[in-house]
């Protein structure tokens, strides 16, 4: 009897831990990313546009923005800078390199040339695909519509992401300006 009852006690024990060991979970719980707000964004950009029914892939180039304060791009082609970029909350300068051009401008007269109000809140979100100013993901896709602006369409990839990493930004893009001409509207001449 006494065998009988170690026996028990043995199958007792044994049923238990087999019990408590088949309650755990052996899967790991995979939390999913929340979006992180930033104050600076510094990331490399892959970019496939059409502007105006004509096609542009395989460019490249950097992103770096202040939050809400200032908004830099360098596109590139071909390992060559094309266009660069930068906008404040009140003005916006673009250095066309192709077409050997820039454009310097209040954003109310760029808004008014488009016919949408256009803001750097409103650029910054749009880029960066989120209403609210969240960070991209490694790797993510934007996709920017023709009918948000007008007569452009592109897909963005980030990579290469860094958040609040205060960046310097490239020289300034009114020295490279000199010998260009005006595009936009015509100059006065004196």
């Amino acid at each position: 009897m006494r065998q009988s009852v170690s026996h028990i006690v043995i199958m007792l024990a044994a049923f238990v831990v087999l019990a408590f060991g088949s309650c755990t979970s052996r899967k790991k719980i995979v939390v999913p990313p929340q979006p992180k707000q930033f104050e600076w964004l510094t990331a490399h950009i892959d970019i496939e546009a059409e502007i105006n029914g004509t096609t542009y892939q395989n460019l490249t180039g950097q992103l770096r923005m202040r939050h809400d304060s200032v908004l830099w791009a360098s596109v590139s082609a071909l390992g060559m800078e094309v266009v660069r970029l930068k906008m404040t909350t009140d003005s916006v300068w673009v250095l066309n390199r192709l077409e050997k051009n820039y454009l310097a401008d209040p954003l109310e007269l760029v808004s008014y040339a488009f016919g949408i109000p256009v803001s750097l809140p409103l650029v910054q979100n749009m880029l960066l695909g989120s209403s609210d100013g969240f960070a991209p993901e490694e790797n993510q896709v934007v996709e920017l519509k023709r009918e948000e602006i007008k007569g452009v369409s592109a897909k963005i990839r980030f990579s290469d992401i860094k958040l609040d990493e205060p960046t310097n930004f490239p020289c300034k893009i009114t020295s490279k300006m000199e010998n260009l001409r005006f595009m936009g509207r015509e100059e006065e001449q004196p």
